[in-house]
């Protein structure tokens, strides 16, 4: 009986345990967690890691704001299972093009145009939202002829109008020769975000 009372005796004369310690550790852990966001998903004027382009004409390109640049419509085809979107040497000359793939059932308009970096990008030519499919650049945005909405050329970061969270979506594409592709695969497969 001695030692029951003793050890209760011993448990409430002795010190309770700090839990400074424990709280700190927390707290630099959320901490570490909240910089973590910020890089992971605060950080949006860096271009999207999503799609990397597969061409780039080797220096930048400087759009006139004075100037509006309007896609310039070209046929398309399918070969070997892939569609043709363009060709570089086509990109680099017109900097901005419009085209139509047309399979299986399906159309789904495209756009290729060189970002101010010099890197090529090929997109869906559509603005969900207003249903908008051509688009102009004037200066370092992209702008679409339907709604407005104005977007930056480089990251398809939302400047202004009603549209901006639903840019021209990216698609991965191939450089093969001369040659920008797609896999049918892809755009059979590719419907409207909203």
């Amino acid at each position: 009986m001695t030692n029951k009372r003793e050890e209760k005796n011993h448990k409430f004369t002795q010190p309770k345990k700090s839990k400074a310690g424990l709280y700190s550790i927390v707290g630099i852990v959320a901490v570490l967690v909240i910089i973590g966001s910020y890089f992971l998903f605060g950080n949006n004027d860096k271009p999207s890691a999503s799609v990397k382009a597969a061409a780039d004409i080797g220096k930048t390109v400087n759009y006139s704001p004075n100037d509006k640049l309007e896609q310039t419509v070209l046929d398309s085809k399918v070969e070997n299972g892939k569609e043709l979107v363009t060709t570089l040497s086509t990109l680099k000359e017109k900097k901005f093009i419009r085209t139509e793939y047309k399979a299986n059932g399906k159309t789904v308009p495209l756009t290729a145009f060189i970002q101010p970096d010099g890197k090529v990008m090929v997109a869906v030519s559509f603005c969900e939202p207003c249903k908008g499919t051509s688009f102009h650049i004037s200066g370092n945005q992209l702008i679409c002829n339907t709604c407005g909405t104005t977007w930056d050329l480089q990251t398809l970061k939302g400047i202004s109008g009603g549209c901006q969270t639903y840019p021209p979506q990216e698609l991965k594409y191939t450089l093969d020769g001369d040659n920008l592709e797609i896999p049918q695969a892809v755009l059979d497969a590719w419907s409207p975000r909203v």
